[in-house]
Parts: C-alpha cells; sequence; structure tokens
C-alpha cells in the first residue's frame, strides 16, 4: 500500500470506530444504574447492545440473520465488549427481559457527553434578531407502527375489528443542539397532552409545538412559571379579543397582533388565560396561520420564525426512520421494542456527531450508509468523508504504480 493510501488507514473496522465514539465507562456507569448485569451471565449488557447497535445499522430483520452476521465479525469486535457468540434463543430472552432503560440510559449519558460539542456547532443567529436558538425547546411526537398489538394503537378498528399496536415517541429537542435531549415512550392511543405532565422546562425557556399540544390550561401554569411558547391556534377555539396591535408587520406577512381571552374549565371550575395571537399570511401557499403564545415582548415576525424551526423535528424523524432499522423489531415485547428503538436513537446521536466533525461534507444518508455497507473496512471514516477525492487519487495513483511494474516482469 502506498504511502498515499496508508493515510486514510486505522487501526480500528469502521464498526469500531462507530464504537469507540461511546466512552466505555458509560455502558459501566449505565449497567450499574439499571442493575442490567445482574440475572445475565451469558449476554452482558454491552454484548447485548453491541447485537442490537449491528442489527439496526445493517437492517438485520430477524435474529437468525444478526447472530450469523455477528459470528463471521466477531473477531473484530472482541475487543470492544463482544463476550462469546450470540445464541438465537439468549439474545430473544434478554430483549424480552432486560429493561429497556439501560439502552436509555446508554443514550442519556452520552448526550450529556456530546452536549456541548453539538451546542457549539450549531445556530449562531438569533432567530429575527432577537431569540437565541439556544432558548428554543420544540417538542413533537412520532408513531411507529408495529405488526403486533404489543402497544395499544391509534385511531378506529378496521373492517376485521383488529388494530396493529403502534408505539408514540415523544421527543423533546435543544433547536441548538439538533438531537433530542428527552424521550417518552407511549402506547399510541395516548393523547398528546399526557406528554406535558413528563415535561421539565428551564425557567426563561420558549417551547414551540403544534396545536395537538392543546391544554388553556398548562398555558396558564407556563405563563404564571416564567415558561414561555408559541403554538397554533385550534381551529374551533372560540375567544374574545382584547387589545390589537396599532401598527403590523405587514411587509413580512403579519396579519394581525392582538391579545386574546380564552376560556377553559379545569376541575369543573370556568377559567380564563390571556394570549397572544399573531396571524401570519403564507406568501407561497396564501394560508393563514394563527400563532398562540405568551411571547409579549417580541417581534411577531420572531413569533413566526419560532414556530416554522419547529419542523425540524419532522427531518428528525424522517431521519432516523430511513436510516435505522425501525420496520422490522427483532422483538415483540414491548421491552425489546423499546430498547431497538433506544438503539436507534443512540446511532442517530453519533452520526450526528460525525456529521458535525465532517463538517457535514457529505449527505446524512449517504454517511449511514456508506459506514454501514463497510463496517469490516479499516479506512478512517472522518477522514475518508472529508476527502474522498483526495483518497480516490491516492489509490488511482498507487493502481496506476502498481500496473507499470507489472509490464516490466517476465
Amino acid at each position: 500500500m502506498s504511502q498515499n493510501n496508508k493515510e486514510f488507514t486505522s487501526g480500528e473496522p469502521i464498526i469500531g470506530q462507530l464504537l469507540s465514539l461511546i466512552p466505555s465507562d458509560i455502558f459501566s456507569r449505565a449497567a450499574t444504574l439499571c442493575n442490567s448485569d445482574g440475572k445475565y451471565r451469558t449476554m452482558t449488557s454491552k454484548t447485548h447492545f453491541i447485537c442490537l447497535f449491528y442489527a439496526v445499522l445493517t437492517r438485520n430483520s430477524s435474529l437468525r440473520e444478526v447472530c450469523k452476521n455477528i459470528t463471521l465479525i466477531s473477531r473484530k469486535l472482541l475487543s470492544y465488549g463482544l463476550i462469546g457468540l450470540p445464541c438465537r434463543s439468549t439474545l430473544s430472552d434478554a430483549n424480552i427481559k432486560r429493561d429497556s432503560n439501560y439502552f436509555a440510559q446508554v443514550y442519556r449519558l452520552l448526550f450529556e457527553h456530546y452536549r456541548v460539542f453539538l451546542n457549539d456547532k450549531q445556530f449562531s443567529l438569533p432567530i429575527g434578531g432577537e431569540v437565541d436558538a439556544s432558548m428554543v425547546e420544540v417538542f413533537d411526537s412520532t408513531t411507529i407502527t408495529l405488526f403486533k398489538e404489543v402497544l395499544k394503537g391509534a385511531g378506529r378498528n378496521s373492517l376485521n375489528g383488529k388494530k396493529k399496536g403502534g408505539i408514540k415517541a415523544f421527543t423533546k429537542m435543544n433547536l441548538k443542539e439538533g438531537v433530542p435531549n428527552f424521550v417518552c415512550f407511549k402506547a399510541a392511543s395516548n393523547n398528546e397532552n399526557t406528554f406535558l405532565k413528563a415535561l421539565r422546562l428551564d425557567k426563561g425557556s420558549i417551547s414551540t409545538f403544534d396545536k395537538g399540544f392543546c391544554s388553556y390550561h398548562y398555558f396558564n401554569q407556563m405563563d404564571e412559571a416564567g415558561l414561555f411558547f408559541v403554538t397554533r391556534l385550534k381551529d374551533n377555539a372560540q375567544y374574545t379579543v382584547i387589545k390589537e396591535a396599532k401598527e403590523t408587520e405587514t411587509l413580512l406577512g403579519i396579519i394581525k397582533d392582538q391579545v386574546i381571552e380564552l376560556k377553559y374549565k379545569h376541575e369543573k371550575l370556568a377559567r380564563t388565560v390571556q394570549l397572544r395571537l399573531v396571524v401570519f399570511r403564507d406568501v407561497i401557499t396564501n394560508e393563514l396561520l394563527h400563532f398562540l403564545t405568551n411571547l409579549p415582548d417580541k417581534k411577531a415576525s420572531t413569533i413566526a420564525l419560532i414556530y416554522k424551526n419547529r419542523w425540524v423535528t419532522e427531518v428528525l424523524f424522517k431521519q432516523i426512520k430511513q436510516n435505522f432499522e425501525l420496520k422490522y423489531f427483532l422483538s415483540d415485547s414491548e421491552n425489546g421494542i423499546k430498547s431497538q428503538i433506544w438503539v436507534a436513537l443512540i446511532e442517530n446521536l453519533l452520526f450526528t456527531v460525525i456529521h458535525k466533525m465532517t463538517k457535514e461534507a457529505e449527505d446524512f444518508s449517504t454517511m449511514v450508509q456508506v459506514a454501514a455497507k463497510n463496517l469490516c473496512s479499516y479506512v478512517n471514516l472522518i477522514k475518508f468523508l472529508t476527502e474522498t477525492d483526495l483518497y480516490v487519487r491516492a489509490w488511482y495513483k498507487a493502481e496506476i504504480k502498481k500496473v507499470q511494474l507489472n509490464l516490466f516482469i517476465t
């Protein structure tokens, strides 16, 4: 191998490079917190993690497939914590019995490890020139359909009276970090408002969410606690206009800027809450969008921009579902399903970190697929992603040199 090609090699295969991005103490800390190794001798928590990590990244759709493929590359994984060759029945048992909270703890510890790095690599300009992106928390939910009614699905039953199960992932993400900082799983039949009870927000933060998360009582509580929000007004909302702004930013699409009063009932008592209503016209679709907020001193156009940034969660959900195996689950137990989703979130976090390390030199999906299809390659993944053209030229020169030498061999 030429000297130029050696610059792109690594002492670890790509799967090892990915696992090395997770500090080893995170696995031991998570196992201690959850006591996840107490009942298992043949498959440790870390071995279980490596098996699911490989399966989700390479889109293995059965336990048999995972165990066969892991066996072929097991020597390359010994130094990363793979203890023994995985047996299908043992892996199945671990998926059912090992608490998915172990994988949740690995995600949370890993997120805290990279939080500062992620925070430094995102938005720099204030939203609307007024709001720092680090103050904005976006939350949303996505439903993952299951082929068995492990968790109660949403919607009506089908004609045959049966309905597929579904799990709803509620996520909260800081706009400057780009990955979820809080995740909560519920059955798909759960209403979005159940998620609001589990939320913990910092005073002065600004939350933005869609109108599925609608609770006037919760809005009142947020206002009293010094928490700000931007959401959409429900189409059937009844309200009274208290005050109207004298000037509006009509050139920026702002039609109305009002203070309104909404009536609601809580514990059978009639109550009211006063909030700000900003009406914005989308110049592309000509649609009128009604934004509800308790931010009193920000420009109306800034309110619209804050809500516009809520769509980063839609991109996030699409990114995870497209790049990691969440169509076929390796277990039909609630524990196993949640564990697999947590591993997908961990992989999304790791590749987000790599994406920032490489200064987004490659498309996210292409980057994931390159890694997934070359897990046993000893090419330095980060160097290859940032300097692909140099790698190709170095390889080409090396091959030309070999051909030229062969011409003189008799």
